[in-house]
Formats: structure tokens, sequence, C-alpha cells
């Protein structure tokens, strides 16, 4: 759920996206595994993961990415989309080690009557070392925008 709505006025550049921290634990990262039906054990078994070289269990790449995707859709609120994200991974995240996804705002502008933000993000952990980089493109409300309603009304 959105913290509320944002609007494209609201936003300048070099603003900084309200951070969300997530703490990946051993049970999150069992059914992320399950759902995703991804069985590599890396992610779930430590003494696998400790004969592979790691020094604990590590959270899944596409994990991290829905942490980001999670950081934007709360800042812009029920009536924004994301419209726009990419990530890359750049280095190695373990579990209960807390990732605190982060932003900034790089560009805004208004399209077909939205207004388009683009942001660099990225996940750090607690050293604040980047784990995770990306790039997004949201599109948020305009304050003098008439609302869009989910059911049209037709009139006879």
């Amino acid at each position: 759920m959105a913290a509320g709505q944002l609007y494209f006025e609201d936003v300048t550049v070099g603003m900084a996206v309200p951070p969300l921290t997530k703490t990946p634990s051993n049970t999150l990262l069992f059914l992320y595994s399950a759902i995703t039906w991804n069985p590599q054990r890396i992610h779930f078994d430590k003494d696998y993961t400790l004969s592979e070289g790691y020094r604990d269990i590590v959270v899944h790449g596409p994990l991290r990415g829905a942490f980001l995707s999670q950081l934007l859709t709360h800042w812009i609120g029920d009536e924004g989309v994301l419209k726009k994200l990419s990530y890359a991974n750049r280095d190695i995240a373990y579990v209960n080690e807390p990732l605190t996804c982060k932003g900034t705002v790089t560009r805004t502008w208004v399209e077909n009557g939205k207004g388009a933000v683009e942001c660099e993000i990225w996940a750090e952990n607690t050293h604040g070392t980047r784990l995770t980089l990306g790039q997004a493109t949201v599109l948020v409300p305009l304050k003098n925008e008439v609302p869009s309603s989910k059911f049209q009304v037709q009139s006879s």
C-alpha cells in the first residue's frame, strides 16, 4: 500500500525517493525459491552454500529487483504507474542482512497528460555498498488532472 499519492508538481530533479529497507529471511528466500521454481540450493541450503564458497545463503537477484519495484510503487501512490524498470546485480546480498533500496530523481517531463519521472535506483547493504543498480521511469498524475475513474459511465 502506498504512503500517499505523489503528484508531478511535488517532484524535483535531485529529490530522494524515500528509502525502503528489507531484511530477507531464510523463510522468504525458501518461499521465493518455491514460488519461482528455483531449485538452486545457494538460496536455502546453508551447508551447500558454504561448500560453494559463499559465506551465507545468497539472496535471489530477481528478489532484489522486486524490492526496487516495491520502493517505487510505494512512493508513487495508487494513481502512479511504474512504466519502466531495469537493474543489474553487481555484488552478492546475503540472508538476514538488511538491504536499503534508495533512489534519486534524475529527470522530469510531461508525457500524454501525465508527469514522467526518471530515477536512478539502487539497493545497498549496511556498509553503503551498492549491490544492485538500476534506472526507472514512473508516471504520476498532475495536480490539475481530472482523476481517472476505474468505471466509465455511459449515457444513453
